[in-house]
């Protein structure tokens, strides 16, 4: 197995539906690896585990980062909404500096049709992020479930 990077990171914040007057709680906590170390944008797949309200259920998905901010996409199944993919990018410097570092808005589609948006914010400290989410492990332990739910 390869050594690699593993970002963990969780992100809270609300969905809504198209049509839908009021937000869902929704967050989703996820771990990203990749073995390319030395590509700073090299796509990290992830698995995690979201919340739509108090729904918990898997997600996986595609973490990348880019210097102007990282982009997202997480897909799954929720039991009353069916499969859905949500995505989208920080955008550094946009809507307050300090906010942009943290908050991210996303698109929700179901069969490559936009249903509804989100927002989702890293809301621990911005300072503790690279000491506490990066990590430097084998392969094999980047997806484990009890971290998951850590």
């Amino acid at each position: 197995m390869a050594m690699g990077m593993l970002i963990k990171e969780s992100m809270s914040g609300w969905l809504r539906l198209s049509g839908e007057g009021s937000a869902r709680d929704f967050s989703f906590s996820i771990r990203a690896f990749t073995s390319e170390i030395s590509r700073f944008s090299a796509p990290r797949a992830f698995r995690g585990i979201a919340l739509i309200n108090d729904q918990e259920m898997p997600c996986h998905g595609v973490l990348t980062l880019h210097l102007d901010g990282p982009s997202y996409w997480l897909e799954l199944e929720h039991s009353e909404l069916g499969a859905l993919r949500i995505a989208g990018k920080k955008a550094y410097g946009k809507n307050g500096f300090l906010r942009s570092l943290v908050t991210c808005a996303m698109t929700v589609t179901r069969d490559d049709q936009v249903i509804g948006m989100a927002e989702v914010a890293y809301l621990d400290s911005i300072v503790a992020f690279p000491f506490k989410c990066i990590r430097f492990v084998d392969e094999h332990n980047a997806y484990t479930m009890q971290e998951l739910h850590q």
